[in-house]
């Protein structure tokens, strides 16, 4: 009798959790779309690396600031070593998911320049990481930025 009463509790039981699961389904509702990533804003620099070393404490790097616009301009303020030297105007190379910012200097010379750029959220902050080697290549550079006008 205990076995007849553990089999029909077990079949019960199995039927139940068959009928409560429920199949996915996704409805047009449901689908969701990847945002646009707004790189515009004033980004000032929060780290520097040299050849993987930490250089930051080593010079007052937070007085360089990239202003990328919304419009698509860009300004360069107290100037360091960077990819580009003069203002202009910058774009990337897709904006669902931007792997490149590319920059055309104004005055004339119309030669875009297009660096790697990791565009991250580190600590709830809006972070962007670019790697360059200006002048010379045996130095390898690693900015990483912080937005600090909106968001």
């Amino acid at each position: 009798m205990k076995n007849k009463i553990t089999i029909v509790a077990f079949v019960l039981l199995s039927m139940i959790m068959l009928n409560a699961c429920d199949k996915f389904s996704a409805t047009e509702s449901d689908v969701f779309e990847e945002t646009h990533k707004d790189l515009s804003g004033v980004w000032t620099l929060k780290k520097v690396t040299r050849n993987g070393i930490d250089i930051t404490d080593l010079m007052d790097f937070t007085k360089f600031s990239l202003d990328l616009k919304e419009n698509g301009d860009y300004v360069i303020e107290n100037y360091l070593p960077f990819v580009v030297k003069n203002s202009g105007k910058w774009q990337v190379d897709d904006p669902l998911y931007p792997f490149h910012l590319i920059f055309e200097e104004e005055g004339g010379s119309s030669k875009e320049v297009s660096v790697e750029i990791e565009y991250m959220i580190v600590n709830g902050t809006r972070s962007l990481s670019i790697d360059l080697s200006p002048g010379c290549f045996s130095n390898a550079y690693t900015y990483v930025f912080n937005r600090t006008d909106h968001q």
